[in-house]
């Protein structure tokens, strides 16, 4: 009988002690099983500025799925213990929480805080701190009945990763805020600085631009072929995180390399330096290489020679074209130069207004026979958007980019190439690859702002062009986009864009012959398509293609009331007369009536 009594007894004891670890194990169950919350709330909240973000999001996720399953199987563990001594099983309570938050939508320019990254690593730092004690702690009351001390240890092995990671974002935290003080970083800074170990790199841009900044032109022509391949949307947001780590020193030499003033995500105002200081060094080679050739030419009186040394004028001309339009217009603000290339058919990029800072930038691309010999024209429907834009802008400022950047169809030998006429959709594939690289690297340089917003304007093959390009983007090209007497934009309803309806706008002048083919794909004017419809005016035929940036005419009024968001203030033209008039044929939309 004293034997039966010693032995319950010695089974109430083990039952004990099994439910007093179980609950001592609760307890550490209760205080560490969201100890990754905070961190893992603000990850997710912040992973949608891309780059490495959403792989720390991910990441961090998954190391605290396995904090909270450790801290259960222990749990269990020790209740199976204690039901197995002959006492009352206990209820394990569940330890998964949930960490998502529901957030309004970033804007496109939209930035994040610096405090709230502050606050994650200091919350990485307190779980790196606190896992190791509560890891001792579960593995010995796990290891003292003979239980696995496993989920004890895993909890160490989570505080190591948590130790690490917060290191490596405080170091590169502390190193962003040398070079951006204020309390906001733009969302490209965070995606490749602050995250940037978890970044993807399939194009090898990190080993390029390290080998930029060591001063190796040669990388820099590597990584514009990268570029304006247009398959890595976040290369222009990681050029400007790398340049906001670099030290002034690697800054001065960058604008010293040739062409780096072509990279993407640069600020607007150091391409500007880059690309002017090109200028000016291409413009003392090509008078060598003149000296010489002319030299050659009188010398062996060779009529060979007179084909090469009419090239290298022809690129010097380009160079007085465009020294002749960066000269400051009266109230306009400075124009930046932000690409440029004299050779082949050329390309111009200006910025009239810088677009790092402006609350509203428009872009506008254009179609058959623009280019560098033909840039004037350009640049002054640029400038006509800006003073269009800025006069009823109120405080907002202005942006107005004229886009040279890619081989516009030409009335010349080339109609009949596939790979250059007007008639085939080949050049403007490779353009939107292009455009949409510069609408990226407007995107990354810009200050982060939450009433920033951007435009383009497409223009007969241009718009085709601008298509292309939004189709590369889905959902982040531009806020609006307006699409001017074009032939058609490469789909057949405007959802196909990737953008939405009531943010895609369509202007067809009465008479435009160009607007009228619906060449590429459905025409962007008709009804089925779902685009918005700019109202315009009508023209006489042989005009009307070119009209739209007429001074004082309804379609410049339009495109100025779009740029600036204002929907609700459009104007419409005065009806018509509805006697037929000469060279004014039926081709009009009927709202142009």
């Amino acid at each position: 009988m004293a034997d039966h009594s010693a032995a319950a007894l010695a089974a109430y004891e083990r039952a004990a002690a099994a439910l007093a670890a179980y609950g001592r194990a609760a307890a550490l169950a209760a205080g560490h099983h969201a100890g990754l919350d905070p961190a893992a709330r603000l990850a997710h909240a912040h992973a949608w500025v891309g780059g490495g973000a959403p792989a720390f999001a991910a990441d961090l996720a998954r190391h605290r799925a396995r904090l909270q399953s450790s801290l259960a199987d222990a749990l269990h563990a020790l209740a199976l213990l204690v039901v197995r001594h002959g006492g009352p099983a206990p209820t394990v309570p569940a330890l998964t929480t949930s960490v998502a938050a529901l957030a309004p939508a970033p804007g496109r320019f939209q930035g994040i805080e610096q405090v709230a990254m502050t606050a994650l690593v200091a919350s990485l730092g307190h779980a790196a701190q606190t896992l190791p004690v509560a890891g001792a702690r579960l593995a010995a009351e796990l290891s003292a009945p003979g239980l696995p001390a496993e989920p004890g240890h895993e909890l160490r092995r989570i505080a190591t990763w948590a130790a690490a990671h917060g290191d490596d974002l405080r170091r590169r935290l502390n190193l962003i805020r040398q070079t951006v003080p204020g309390p906001t970083l733009p969302a490209g800074l965070a995606a490749y600085g602050l995250f940037g170990g978890h970044a993807p790199d399939p194009g090898g841009a990190e080993r390029l631009l390290a080998r930029i900044a060591a001063g190796e032109e040669h990388a820099v022509t590597r990584l514009l072929t990268v570029q304006e391949n247009g398959t890595d949307a976040g290369l222009a947001a990681r050029v400007a995180a790398w340049w906001h780590t670099l030290p002034p020193e690697a800054r001065e030499r960058l604008v010293t390399l040739r062409w780096s003033g072509l990279l993407n995500g640069l600020p607007a105002t150091v391409r500007d330096r880059a690309n002017r200081r090109g200028l000016a060094e291409e413009r003392t080679r090509l008078e060598r290489e003149l000296e010489t050739a002319t030299a050659d030419l009188g010398r062996l009186a060779d009529p060979g020679l007179l084909g090469g040394w009419e090239r290298i004028a022809a690129r010097l001309r380009r160079i007085d074209l465009i020294e002749s339009q960066l000269h400051p217009v009266a109230g306009h603000p400075a124009p930046l130069l932000l690409a440029f290339d004299v050779t082949g058919q050329g390309r111009l990029v200006v910025s009239w207004g810088d677009p790092d800072t402006a609350d509203i930038t428009v872009t506008s691309v254009s179609g058959l026979t623009s280019g560098l010999d033909a840039a004037r024209g350009d640049l002054e429907r640029s400038r006509a958007l800006w003073q269009q834009a800025s006069y009823n802008s109120g405080s907002s400022t202005v942006a107005s980019i004229t886009w040279l950047g890619y081989d516009a169809p030409q009335l010349d030998p080339g109609l009949i190439d596939p790979v250059r006429s007007v008639a085939f959709s080949s050049a403007a594939a490779e353009g939107g690859k292009k455009l949409a690289s510069f609408l990226d690297g407007l995107h990354a340089a810009h200050t982060p702002s939450n009433r920033a917003r951007t435009v383009v304007v497409g223009h007969s093959y241009g718009s085709l062009t601008t298509g292309r390009a939004a189709v590369l983007r889905p959902g982040r090209f531009a806020d609006d986009v307006i699409l001017i007497g074009s032939p058609g934009v490469g789909v057949d309803h405007v959802r196909q864009l990737g953008l939405e309806a009531e943010h895609v706008w369509v202007g067809e002048a009465g008479n435009d012959p160009v607007a009228a083919l619906g060449r590429f794909g459905a025409d962007p004017g008709d009804a089925s398509f779902g685009a918005q419809r700019l109202p315009v005016g009508r023209e006489v035929f042989t005009s009307a293609h070119s009209s739209y940036w007429q001074p004082y005419s309804v379609s410049l009024q339009n495109m100025g009331r779009i740029i600036n968001g204002q929907y609700d203030d459009l104007v419409y033209p005065a009806p018509l007369n509805p006697q037929p008039q000469l060279l004014l044929p039926e081709l009009g939309h009927p709202s142009d009536r």
